[in-house]
């Protein structure tokens, strides 16, 4: 009886080859819900020529099995495929493919999966193995997977993923009266509901490490108002947060901590072999997960590789020692590059036709990969000996990520967290980050005008003023100095949106309130410094120093922004529904030594329509 058994299941489903793919690649849930066994990894091992990890677990949770698995390979939304190799038992090795391809159905595009699983048998009870057990959940892990999906979301607006179980263990009694505390501190109609039901009905790894942003987008909400229900919920009790450090390459977590202040300056990536510092930008994540006293959910892993962890890579190979392989690579966006795991080494993917890609023991031989933006064929060739895998990638961080520089400039985690700082003598880098500054013109001469404590109660209204509209545009007051505001925006167009809000109701402001401050702003862009400094989350640097410098360039009523900042593409966008008067002019700032090509906004007004 020959060692080597190949077997291959075909079914078509009425579903499109991205949502099959969506559901098929994502195989720790997949391999979670269809019955498999939750598996211990150990960290990559980089041996025999290749790469690996060891696996091991208990076949109902007595028989041990141990096995190598190496990495994926796959070309998104078309196949993929794993091979495993066992340290002992029944078969030496398994090599198991997907493919989807598409097909006409009643006269509608669908999708036919196609799964091929080829058997090495170790001996006489190798065939057994496979008829009885191995074969069996291959199919199952597919067919019913699919099915259920199908069945469980015929009538559904809001599609969910098959389950492990139907019902859950919730503590009912204390999650109702939080609920009902948090509908009252956050009384979003439909939010809380949405929550509720994700809390009681979906699986464990479904409750644990949520990403807001992914699950306002599937519940068709705004993200910002979903970001609020989470914040409202952990300080409530019905949650706890978590701060993911994620690889700058492989983009999983290296290591979760519970505070900022456990965020090091460094971390490790065992898979890519290096150390990288830490910025709040990409590599700081917050997550957030159900409450133990809420739900007990156990944190298990039955797959650590599968497509979707890395939705980022389009296609991953393996290339043996010295080998040569033609490979399809799908289409790419802008800004995507070629890489191999663990080296690290890349090349920039630019148009044009290479026939042949070579990677030797220095890295690529190419400096430009030239790949058509249609997809195509390349040869990949290892001129090296050891076994090396080659992602395509893009470069874009993942859309779907709550980063520690998006959470620490919402007013709402400021007000709720104050105590999440960093560490005294830990210094984290945020890439961009938009600075405002606000101060009254006039100010000191108002104090003589109306007194001390009726100009200190204009300056206080002012602040509860400007918070209100820096909030509502997603941005955050870091601090108050004297009559001034130092506030932060994760993105550039929220600080515009919000300095023409203020700065259009401003006299509506001064004739509700009896008063007549004049507010100067200004608005600058850049890399920064988190800190802890004074029990306060602190931003330091040049873009700090330049906002506080343009801001002194006004004059009361306008809103100072560089000129190299106000041709953002985006800025127009953002700047709809205002009316302006734009004036340019060079400006000496204090302590830089350039002049400054500064924009100045005047008579700023709610209008229907953009004017410049």
């Amino acid at each position: 009886m020959p060692k080597e058994k190949t077997y291959r299941f075909q079914k078509v489903y009425s579903l499109p080859r991205a949502e099959v793919w969506k559901l098929l690649s994502d195989t720790d849930h997949l391999n979670r819900v269809t019955g498999l066994f939750p598996v211990q990894f150990t960290d990559a091992q980089f041996k025999d020529q290749s790469m690996f990890r060891y696996a091991e677990t208990k076949v109902l949770a007595l028989v041990p099995i141990k096995w190598r698995e190496y990495p994926f390979e796959w070309i998104k939304e078309e196949r993929y495929s794993v091979e495993r190799v066992y340290e002992g038992g029944p078969l030496e090795r398994v090599l198991w493919t997907i493919e989807c391809k598409d097909v006409l159905m009643d006269g509608q595009t669908a999708t036919e999966v196609t799964g091929t699983a080829h058997f090495t048998k170790r001996n006489i009870l190798g065939q057994a193995a496979i008829s009885l057990i191995a074969l069996p959940s291959l199919k199952k892990i597919i067919m019913n997977y699919l099915d259920h999906y199908i069945k469980d979301n015929t009538n559904r607006v809001v599609k969910e993923l098959p389950q492990e179980k139907t019902s859950y263990i919730v503590y009912h009694e204390r999650f109702s009266r939080l609920l009902d505390q948090l509908r009252t501190v956050y009384p979003h109609e439909g939010l809380a509901d949405c929550l509720e039901n994700h809390l009681t009905m979906t699986g464990d790894d479904e409750v644990l490490h949520m990403k807001p942003y992914r699950l306002a987008a599937k519940w068709g909400y705004a993200r910002q108002e979903v970001l609020d229900l989470f914040l409202h919920a952990t300080k409530i009790g019905l949650l706890t947060q978590s701060w993911n450090l994620m690889c700058p390459n492989c983009r999983v977590p290296k290591q979760t901590v519970s505070s900022l202040s456990e965020v090091g300056g460094q971390v490790h990536c065992d898979l890519c072999g290096v150390g990288y510092d830490m910025n709040f930008d990409r590599y700081v994540e917050m997550r957030f997960s159900v409450h133990p006293s809420i739900r007990q959910a156990t944190d298990q892993t039955y797959c650590v590789a599968g497509p979707l962890r890395s939705p980022h890579i389009f296609a991953q190979y393996r290339l043996k020692p010295y080998m040569s392989q033609q490979v399809y690579y799908p289409p790419l966006p802008p800004g995507s590059r070629i890489r191999t795991l663990k080296t690290n080494h890349a090349m920039d993917i630019t148009s044009g036709v290479n026939q042949t890609l070579t990677y030797s023991s220095k890295g690529w031989t190419d400096q430009l990969a030239g790949l058509s933006p249609n997809g195509g064929i390349i040869g990949l060739h290892n001129d090296n000996d050891e076994e090396r895998v080659v992602v395509f990638e893009t470069t874009a961080w993942d859309a779907e990520a709550l980063t520690a520089a998006d959470a620490t400039t919402s007013q709402l985690f400021r007000d709720l967290f104050s105590k999440e700082l960093l560490a005294l003598d830990q210094q984290i880098g945020v890439e961009s980050l938009t600075i405002l500054f606000s101060d009254l013109r006039g100010s000191t001469a108002m104090y003589e005008r109306v007194g001390d404590a009726k100009a200190y109660r204009h300056v206080h209204r002012h602040f509860d003023f400007l918070r209100r509209y820096i909030a509502a545009h997603n941005g955050a007051i870091v601090k108050t100095i004297g009559d001034s505001v130092m506030a932060a925006f994760y993105k550039p167009d929220d600080a515009l949106r919000a300095a023409l809000a203020i700065q259009s109701e401003s006299a509506v402001f001064n004739e509700s309130q009896g008063m007549e401050v004049i507010i100067k702003i200004g608005l600058f862009t850049g890399p920064t410094i988190a800190v802890n400094a004074n029990e306060l989350l602190d931003y330091f640097g040049h873009t700090v120093n330049m906002a506080a410098r343009v801001q002194q360039q006004s004059e009361g009523g306008d809103i100072m922004i560089s000129a190299e900042e106000w041709e953002r593409e985006s800025f127009a966008q953002a700047a709809e529904g205002y009316e302006f008067e734009v004036s340019r002019s060079y400006k000496k700032l204090s302590g830089i030594q350039n002049e400054v090509n500064l924009v100045q906004l005047t008579h700023i007004s709610v209008s229907g329509s953009l004017a410049v």
